[in-house]
């Protein structure tokens, strides 16, 4: 009996120590919210010695202002797990981890409480995030980037495209985007002149569909002055002369009319032009990328695309994948369509559940742009503060009924949302939604800024 006496006070005092040399404030209540032990650490952040600690009533505690609030109080209320930041009588914030002890019948029987230091936290953050800038400075990381200019993406194929576009922006290489209407080629030619080296030279972009024919050619190449009535006696430069030095685009280059395709074969192969009328040729400087939405390779066959400008334009074609082929994509960029129109139209419009259930199964032949203008749609015309499904044009909710192609992670992350969201429209308050759901506070109030936006 005496060796067994012996062997626990040699663990407790073991477990004694253990608790002394935690790097976290460690504090022990009863059911009451009664101090039954505290190590140094946590006693130190009260600014307490420990003798005076045990036995307080954390409830006193936080009526004196020793600390506030009281996790433990907390957790004896709501019965559950709470994480939160808790403010010290000098000033000082600790974060703190508090969960419940249960006895056998299933009530409290204590409540144990982990508190560090938050200004540490802080520090050690502020110390990774210096670490982290003074790794960018020598090295390549493509994601944060693109991020800066606006473009950013969970999906896998455009994170491909996006890889590409960067190391082709680098490079003063013609470029053809290819990818159906509304795609983001527009955006992209953008992101790739905000890259280079070109950044603070013009960017000059026509399209070769919106023109008629007898302008594109004025519009793209000028004309010297006298050749025509009623113009500019002086002629006007056209878009190659004013974007030299910086890029122009030319998007829906499949539109572009048949004779006008062998000026602009010459002007990229030799980098001259000659205006409408004139008889000298203007060197460029002028980066030059073309877009399309039409199989060239099918005109080309057809006799409406020259063969010779095919293959110049497209030694780096890079194709900006539809929006259905990245649904990774579409809850963020509804998000963030919704937070511009409503910061624009002074609105606090947001999307039910069953919206981006349907935003997921919808097919978006439009794809960025038809996305876009619908949330512009709904924030405008919206009664109420919750676009809901009926709210949807009838063809989106058709499309509703099942959702196509999904990944596992795509389907959990909607049934999460679905979930998530639902809860807090009905509650209003982080707190319950966690009680609810059996989640900390904090991890409900991160998920719930997630798919709120």
């Amino acid at each position: 009996m005496d060796e067994k006496v012996r062997q626990l006070e040699q663990l407790n005092a073991e477990l004694e120590t253990i608790f002394e040399y935690s790097f976290e404030g460690i504090l022990l209540t009863d059911a009451d919210g009664t101090i039954i032990n505290v190590n140094n650490v946590s006693a130190s952040f009260m600014g307490l010695p420990k003798e005076e600690v045990i036995g307080q009533n954390v409830r006193d505690l936080e009526k004196r202002g020793i600390f506030s609030p009281s996790a433990a109080e907390r957790v004896i209320e709501e019965g559950n797990p709470v994480e939160l930041v808790q403010k010290l009588l000098g000033g000082r914030y600790l974060y703190v981890r508090s969960k419940p002890i249960f006895d056998e019948n299933g009530k409290i029987k204590r409540v144990i409480s982990f508190t560090r230091d938050l200004s540490e936290i802080m520090l050690l953050k502020k110390q990774i995030e210096e670490m982290e800038d003074e790794l960018n400075k020598y090295r390549l990381d493509f994601p944060q980037q693109i991020q800066m200019k606006g473009i950013y993406s969970r999906s896998e194929k455009m994170k491909k495209t996006l890889n590409h576009v960067h190391k082709l922006a680098r490079v003063d290489s013609d470029v053809l985007l290819l990818g159906e209407t509304g795609a983001g080629k527009t955006e992209i030619a953008k992101v790739i002149h905000q890259l280079s080296r070109r950044k603070d030279k013009p960017f000059h972009m026509i399209n070769c569909a919106a023109l008629p024919e007898s302008l594109i050619e004025i519009e793209l190449f000028g004309y010297k002055g006298g050749m025509f009535t009623g113009g500019d006696p002086g002629g006007k430069k056209g878009l190659f002369e004013t974007a030299n030095g910086g890029t122009i685009f030319l998007d829906e280059i499949g539109e572009l009319p048949i004779h006008l395709q062998a000026k602009l074969l010459h002007v990229i192969q030799e980098r001259q032009l000659r205006p409408v009328g004139g008889t000298e040729q203007l060197k460029l400087d002028v980066r030059i990328i073309t877009a399309t939405n039409r199989n060239l390779r099918e005109m080309i066959q057809a006799g409406l695309f020259r063969e010779d400008l095919y293959h110049r334009i497209t030694i780096f074609p890079i194709t900006i994948p539809a929006l259905r082929e990245r649904k990774e994509d579409i809850l963020d960029l509804a998000h963030q369509f919704l937070q511009g129109f409503n910061k624009l139209y002074h609105k606090q419009v947001s999307l039910s559940p069953k919206v981006l259930e349907s935003f997921l199964s919808y097919s978006w032949e439009g794809n960025v742009r038809e996305l876009k203008n619908l949330i512009e749609r709904l924030v405008v015309l919206s009664d109420y503060n919750v676009v809901q499904e009926s709210d949807l044009p009838e063809y989106i909710q058709a499309s509703s009924d099942v959702p196509d192609h999904l990944t596992l992670k795509e389907i959990i992350d909607k049934v999460e949302s679905s979930i998530i969201l639902k809860e807090y429209e009905r509650e209003k308050s982080s707190y319950k939604v966690a009680e609810k759901l059996g989640i900390s506070q904090t991890a409900a109030a991160r998920k719930i800024k997630k798919y709120l936006g």
